[in-house]
């Protein structure tokens, strides 16, 4: 697991330290996101084992976590569903590069998380984490 901290960056309204998780099997989608939201004002904590990410959301509370939906072992959907059943205030986002598979996810899931696709976006990715950060400031206030 791989940690990068940024906490000199304001992030508009929100006042609380933010933990992001992200888990993919891709080694080098972890790279490039840990590139990509490198300066960005929260603590960021990368996996590629979907398991070890929920073993270490029992020690540390998470604000969102993010997923890759195509892994061995466990899908996104069922890690974020996890996520959901563990902490219900942490955001969830599923990173997909087969946007017409999130059809086949069971609709029971597919309303417990947002979506969007590989390849990203640097500004939207970020655009969208803050959004769901400051949504789930809201939520705790």
């Amino acid at each position: 697991m791989y940690a990068t901290q940024r906490a000199d960056a304001p992030l508009g309204s929100l006042y609380h330290w933010h933990t992001v998780l992200v888990v993919d099997d891709d080694l080098e989608i972890l790279k490039a996101l840990r590139r990509a939201l490198d300066r960005e004002p929260y603590d960021l904590v990368t996996t590629d084992r979907p398991a070890l990410a929920l073993e270490w959301m029992g020690r540390k509370s998470i604000s969102l976590a993010i997923s890759d939906q195509l892994m061995p072992g466990m899908g996104g959907d069922e890690f974020l569903e996890q996520v959901w059943r563990h902490s219900p205030m942490t955001g969830r986002l599923l990173l997909t590069g087969h946007p017409e598979r999130v059809q086949q996810i069971p609709k029971s899931r597919r309303v417990l998380l947002q979506v969007m696709t590989k390849p990203w976006d640097d500004y939207q990715l970020k655009r969208t984490i803050r959004n769901l950060l400051r949504e789930r400031e809201g939520a705790t206030e």
